[in-house]
């Protein structure tokens, strides 16, 4: 729901960033007035209150606010774009790559992440009912067996990459570098100017893959909640 220049989600995800207030333009009300609001509204849904807060504004003196009323900042994410230009779209040798259904990639998806089965059925649904261009691609191996996943979103000359997972038993053998590789070429020959993606800035190793497309830092953004559900 929109409120008073605040996006309130509230999907039953693993995913905070669809079930959290993500800021989009200036307040008119009092800060207290909103938050009494919105904690209101999450604890009917029996969710946690989250802020999904960017280096980028618009409000730039909401991150102080909350922190003065004792809202814990958490997890920190950096958003990467690279510019993109046509490249050749192969699979290495002893994969294969094909799209599946929403519902097959999120089960897929959630096996590999070892998600609850609640998370894997609101994944199916926000992976389904996305309004853009999607390209949810499964990475095979030789013998059959899904080894890693991708999602492309195409949302005009943007493409973004969400959904990059690697089962934990086949990591570390370029299977993600070489799904990116060809969602990014897919995207390309397909009109899209930029990609871009999101990772925690400690993730060293993910950050390394991405730097070899080009990917750069673009904005960072992070979550504040209430201390006491900080420390629940």
């Amino acid at each position: 729901m929109l409120y008073d220049g605040w996006l309130v989600r509230f999907a039953p995800s693993a995913a905070k960033r669809v079930r959290s207030i993500n800021v989009l333009g200036l307040s008119t009300r009092p800060l207290d007035e909103r938050l009494a609001y919105c904690s209101s509204l999450y604890a009917r849904r029996g969710l946690p209150m989250l802020f999904r807060l960017t280096s980028i504004g618009p409000d730039f003196s909401l991150d102080d606010e909350l922190a003065a009323r004792g809202y814990a900042l958490i997890e920190e994410t950096r958003v990467m774009s690279a510019p993109l230009a046509p490249r050749p779209q192969a699979a290495p040798a002893g994969l294969t790559f094909a799209m599946a259904d929403p519902v097959r990639f999120a089960d897929e998806v959630g096996r590999m992440r070892g998600s609850l089965p609640q998370h894997v059925e609101e994944h199916r649904a926000r992976v389904a009912g996305l309004a853009v261009d999607i390209s949810p691609v499964l990475a095979h191996a030789g013998d059959g067996r899904c080894v890693a996943a991708g999602l492309a979103v195409r949302d005009g000359d943007l493409l973004g990459l969400f959904d990059i997972v690697t089962h934990p038993e086949e990591r570390r053998k370029g299977h993600a570098g070489a799904l990116v590789e060809y969602l990014l070429a897919a995207g390309a020959a397909d009109g899209a100017a930029t990609a871009y993606l999101q990772v925690e800035p400690d993730n060293a190793a993910a950050r390394a893959l991405y730097a070899r497309y080009g990917f750069k830092d673009c904005y960072a953004y992070w979550y504040r909640l209430p201390a006491e559900q900080a420390a629940a």
